[in-house]
Formats: C-alpha cells, structure tokens, sequence
C-alpha cells in the first residue's frame, strides 16, 4: 500500500502538472478550469495571511460548498491554524456556541451567511471575520500576493508539514448527544486517503462532484483523497439541483450520502432506464456512507448500470473503519472491509462485550478541551471504542448491528438491536424511514415510520413481519409520521427520546 503525503501531492502536481485542472467551476453553461498552479497558489496566499497575522489560531470555516471553501481549510492545515468547519444549518447561538468552545478567533464566510456572521460576530467582540470575495479580504489577499512576488517564502518552500499536529476540529453530529469538537490531524486524513485509494479506482483525469458537506469529515476526507489522486473536481453548492449537476459534469463516480444517493435515483429512473441513458454518460460507482444505505436503493442503482458500495466510520476515527472494495469481494449488507485487514499502521478488534475497536494513526488525538469523555472513548492501550456493535469475519469484513447505547435489554435479560429491526422494517415496501425504540420493563418494542401507506396497512405489513421474527423481538406497536424524520448532515436521522416523535 503507497502511503500518501497530502503536502507533497499538491507540491508535485503544483511542480508536474501545473496547468492539469484540480477544480472545474460552472460558468453559465461551461465549466472553467482552476489549474494546480492557481489552487496552490491561492493556498499558499491564505497561508501566508494566516502566518502574518493570527498564527497558531483556531480558524472557523462557514459556507456552502465551494472552491474558496477548500482553499481555506487547505490554508489551515499547511500552515499553523486549526480549521474548524461549521455546519451553515445552525444558528447564530448556536455557531457562537461551538468558535467559543474552542477558542475560535477568526471566521470566515461565503457572502450568503454573512448575516448569519454579523449576528456571531456580535455574540464574540473581538472576532475576525472575513467573508470570500469582500473588498477587505481581496485588500489581504493582494499584499500577500505582492509579498511573495518579492522573494518571500511560502509554505511550498518547506520540506514537510507537522501531519501529527492538531490541524482541525470537526464537531460530531450529535445524533444521539451533544456535539463534541474532535481534534484530528493530517495523518488521519492521509490514512483514510491511503485505505480508500487502494480499494477504489480513481485516475488522473477522471471527474467527480464535491456533494458531500464540507463540514463533515466524510466530505472532507472525500475531497482531499480526490485531490491527491488528480480529479478534477466540480462544485455543487446546492445540493437541491444534484440532478442537474450531475447530467452537466458528467462525473465518473461520486460520494454521496444515503439521502442524496435515492433522490439521484429517482431522478435517473424518470430520465431513462440506465444511468448512460439518463446522464449522457456512464457512472462507474457511487460510495454512500454517514448512515446505513437500503436495500432497496442498491438494488435500484443496480438496475440503473450503477454500482452502489458503502463505507462506514466515525468522526473520531477520521470517518474510517471499513470500506467495501469497487470490484472483487464484495459482500452484501455488510460495511465493507475492515482498513485494519489492509492498513499495515490500523489495527481493527472487537471486545469481548461486541464493541468494534480501532486504534492508529486515523483516531483523533481527543475530544477538546474534555479528557474525561476521551478517557471514557480511547482506553489506555489506545483502543477507541466506536459504540458500536457488530463483527469482523475471517475475510475482513465488518458487519455492525447495532448502536450499543440504543441497545433494548428486556426485563427477561433479552437484548434487541433496534437498527435490526429498523433493517427489517424498511425492506417492506412502501416504508421509507424508521426509528425502533422500547421499554425494556414493559417489554414494549415500538416502530415509528415514514410511510407511504395508511396506518393500518403499516401495521398489517409488520404484523406480517413479526411473524418471522422471535417473539422478543416481535414490533408490539406502529406509529406513523406523515413527515420524514429530522437528519443530520450526514444524512442520519436524529435520534430524539420516544415522546418527542412526532406521529400523525
């Protein structure tokens, strides 16, 4: 397995390729290209601002996807800053929360939240703030350039970067509690880039979309494993009109998450039989990861000439564990292989109690600022445990059942993972989404369902179900919603306490 250097890929493609594209910006009905030497560049003048003026400080990143985006983050982690991406669904308060909780002093921002930056930057006197594109940013960004037009040096004329440094924060998705800031580094990115190119084909020249959001390690780590391997890279800032972009660019393969990945297709089905047909061009495979993907969608992309593969992983594990292979063994409804059967550095365990374990490069150094919760996720031999439930079979493969948190233990000592049932709920025709939950006392266990079917029809179609199920594990109550649940970023369904589910 090649090990990738992030600094020294974008130092050789800056020096080899110079003119190659890294990016493809739409402009009206073409798509312009960004070359390696402009991209470079553009980092090595936000680094340079950074290194001047606020070095070693926390750097928060809010906007929609797009190439100033990773300009910014990349600035970050070359030179002394911590990125800290932001979600752009949150509030204000909630944005100001998160800058304060790791010392932010410096936001910036697309023009499209600067309302949203203004009503943080009241929250935070003392702020910076800087929004892509401003006449004072281009103020920086233009004796910076001159700076180095003189003779000064940039991060290009080092040798190496510190990849064991804490380079960025990134918030986890607090689907079952609150968000905590884990403190990743370069060397993780690298190890999921390492994993992830040896498992999955992708070329110089080829093309793909940024649709994962960016303030999300799964789109993150995408992003940099494209860039290292020479794709050239579209934007989609909305991610409403994926279609569209889609058909446009004419991508060889795309990373998605399981929302995105049905809505596309559907899409494909309403505009031909294949996805060559519909799009113009084929895609070779699509990659979902951030919540489990149905059946259903993977038989339908199958049907479409589409390959649809999955990997799992966690923030805290730079979104790495397992990743199922684009060609050779492949094993359905599992998460793929296990990067400690491949990885020589990762290593991948399961406890006697059934928790998946992973310790190595890849595992945050910490959740910030909170030892006693990082001594509760990573033991003292370095393992961190990822709360989830499952097992790794003698090939590699990873299979996981369950959240250990959301575990139902019975009053009978029986225990019941809900995202089985979940599992086995949403391979009914008709049932969209689901959220098992029960009361271990009363030996309740109860379905709530997004649906495309009355009630009553939902409760015959698992009555149905219950029939081959053990009787502890038996769904003894239905409820449906008319809406889909409440998601995360990453396309997981937040999990709320059971009498908070809305149902109709």
């Amino acid at each position: 397995m090649k090990r990738i250097s992030l600094f020294e890929e974008f130092k050789r493609a800056r020096m080899e390729r110079p003119n190659a594209p890294a990016f493809l910006v739409s402009s009206g009905d073409r798509y312009l290209p960004i070359s390696w030497r402009q991209f470079t560049d553009d980092i090595a003048i936000i680094a340079f601002i950074i290194e001047a003026n606020v070095k070693n400080c926390a750097i928060g990143i809010l906007g929609e996807n797009s190439y100033e985006w990773i300009v910014a983050h990349a600035a970050c982690l070359f030179s002394s800053a911590i990125a800290v991406p932001v979600d752009v669904n949150l509030s204000a308060d909630e944005i100001a929360k998160r800058l304060k909780a790791v010392n932010a002093s410096v936001l910036v921002h697309s023009s499209l939240y600067s309302e949203k930056t203004h009503d943080v930057a009241a929250m935070m006197p003392g702020l910076i703030t800087g929004s892509f594109g401003s006449r004072k940013t281009d103020f920086f960004l233009n004796a910076a350039r001159k700076a180095i037009e003189l003779g000064l040096k940039t991060i290009w004329d080092a040798d190496s970067v510190d990849v064991d440094r804490t380079s960025a924060i990134v918030f986890t998705s607090g689907t079952t509690s609150e968000p905590r800031g884990v403190e990743l580094r370069i060397r993780g990115i690298e190890t999921f880039c390492d994993f992830a190119a040896d498992n999955l084909p992708m070329h110089p020249g080829d093309r793909s979309l940024m649709l994962l959001p960016l303030h999300h390690i799964f789109g993150i780590a995408t992003t940099y494993l494209m860039l290292a391997r020479g794709v050239a890279l579209g934007v989609c800032p909305d991610f409403r009109r994926i279609y569209d972009a889609v058909e446009r660019f004419r991508a060889n393969f795309l990373f998605l998450v399981p929302a995105l990945a049905e809505i596309l297709a559907s899409k494909i089905a309403s505009h031909g039989k294949t996805a060559a047909e519909a799009l113009g061009s084929p895609i070779d495979w699509i990659l979902t990861g951030g919540a489990p993907q149905p059946k259903r969608t993977v038989e339908r992309f199958g049907d479409l000439g589409v390959k649809l593969i999955t990997g799992y992983g966690l923030t805290e594990t730079t979104s790495l564990y397992s990743l199922t292979p684009s060609s050779g063994a492949h094993k359905p409804g599992s998460a793929g292989l296990s990067v400690g059967s491949r990885h020589p550095e990762v290593e991948t365990a399961v406890s006697p109690e059934g928790e998946l374990l992973i310790r190595g490069p890849n595992v945050m150094k910490g959740y910030y600022k909170m030892p006693d919760r990082t001594a509760q996720a990573i033991d003292s031999d370095g393992w961190f445990h990822t709360g989830d439930v499952g097992r790794i079979d003698e090939d590699g493969f990873v299979w996981i059942t369950g959240r250990k948190s959301r575990t139902i233990i019975l009053s009978s000592g029986k225990k019941i993972a809900p995202e089985e049932l979940e599992a086995k709920l949403l391979s009914i025709p008709g049932i969209l989404e689901a959220i098992v939950s029960g009361d271990g006392a009363t030996r309740e266990v109860v379905a709530t369902v997004y649906c495309e079917m009355s009630e009553e029809e939902a409760k015959r179609a698992v009555g149905e179900m219950n029939k081959d199920l053990p009787v502890h594990m038996r769904v003894s109550r239905v409820e449906t919603r008319s809406e889909p649940f409440p998601k995360t970023a990453s396309g997981k369904i937040k999990l709320v306490p059971p009498d908070e589910i809305q149902t109709r």
